[in-house]
């Protein structure tokens, strides 16, 4: 794998702008890495055939995408060459050789189920990690979002396929760092639709080098496992967890992060266990699914799967390559 490091070719005063067509990307209306006493660069992967350099990244016109406790995310159009996704880490606090390994651990990643590090940039005061940017939004939205008279419905097929491609993703990531490494926040909203409409996870990297979320956040997200409280000691154990909760959400279109009983505060994955022990399986299923016909032996399978994949004892996890092959293997009318 060639890295390239492309130094700037001067040294940052102050801030430049990184003006936004939509709204300003900080209070200040400005945002720009700020040099410590080391310079900066920015470190790209596969060789050096990009055509922009940093100066053309900050220059370029950007839109906030979403902004968390430490990590705030830009679709940046460059010049009409490239549009990708940046995550700039702030207040984040890591050494430079920390950082880089960690970067480089995910650069040397290329599989058509996971996003894409195209580059990254260290300085004291910020860090940037930047990814292939995917059109089409991420499965959250998909779920979760318009829910007017012109919403178009995720029909099983589709939802197939984000898990099908979801669960390759992740099993590519588990087999990096000698089969060591772990994700650390799965979930919806950091899975896309590639080109091929298959799942493509994204966020890869960042939970290593970011500070522990509040416990009250990670309890209250209903993705991590129930025994993580700190997102430093999250396991692939943890993340098959998470990625079953991404299944039950594929099934029930019903958002995680949402009390789902007015008597009991129960997280998805509880509420489908009390509903299934009642022999009520079918209560679970999202009607917009429903109303599809011939699907419900193949919904029941892969309720099992994220049922399996939810298990409280972390040992009772099937591994994420066991996963890929009984989705894979789910009787379907489809070409998938």
């Amino acid at each position: 794998m060639m890295t390239c490091c492309l130094r700037k070719k001067r040294r940052m005063k102050g801030k430049l702008s990184w003006k936004s067509k939509k709204r300003d990307l900080s209070p200040s209306g400005n945002w720009a890495p700020e040099d410590d006493d080391v310079e900066g660069k920015i470190v790209f992967f596969g060789g050096s055939n990009y055509t922009f350099d940093l100066d053309d990244l900050l220059a370029a016109s950007a839109e906030i995408l979403g902004k968390g406790a430490y990590v705030t995310t830009y679709k940046v159009a460059v010049e009409d060459t490239a549009t990708v996704v940046v995550k700039r880490l702030e207040e984040v606090v890591v050494g430079r050789r920390e950082f880089e390994q960690q970067m480089e651990i995910v650069g040397r990643i290329r599989h058509d189920n996971v996003a894409e590090l195209k580059a990254y940039y260290y300085s004291k005061i910020d860090k940037l990690a930047v990814y292939s940017y995917y059109s089409q939004g991420n499965l959250f939205e998909m779920l979760h979002g318009d829910k007017g008279e012109n919403r178009v419905p995720l029909d099983w097929e589709s939802r197939l396929r984000i898990a099908i491609g979801a669960a390759r993703g992740l099993a590519i990531i588990h087999e990096a760092d000698d089969g060591k490494f772990v994700h650390g926040n799965i979930k919806s909203s950091n899975i896309f639709m590639n080109s091929k409409c298959y799942g493509c996870i994204c966020d890869l990297g960042l939970t290593h080098i970011t500070k522990s979320l509040p416990q009250t956040t990670l309890r209250s997200s209903g993705y991590h496992a129930p025994e993580i409280t700190d997102t430093r000691k999250s396991t692939q154990f943890s993340d098959v967890y998470s990625f079953g909760v991404v299944l039950l959400e594929l099934l029930t279109g019903k958002s995680p992060a949402s009390p789902l009983s007015l008597e009991e505060n129960m997280d998805l994955a509880s509420w489908i266990r009390s509903v299934v022990s009642k022999e009520w399986t079918g209560e679970v299923f999202d009607i917009e699914l429903m109303r599809q016909m011939d699907i419900e032996e193949e919904m029941v399978e892969m309720l099992q799967i994220g049922l399996a994949c939810v298990a409280l004892k972390p040992q009772d996890r099937p591994h994420i390559t066991h996963i890929v092959k009984l989705i894979q293997d789910i009787p379907t009318n489809f070409n998938l």
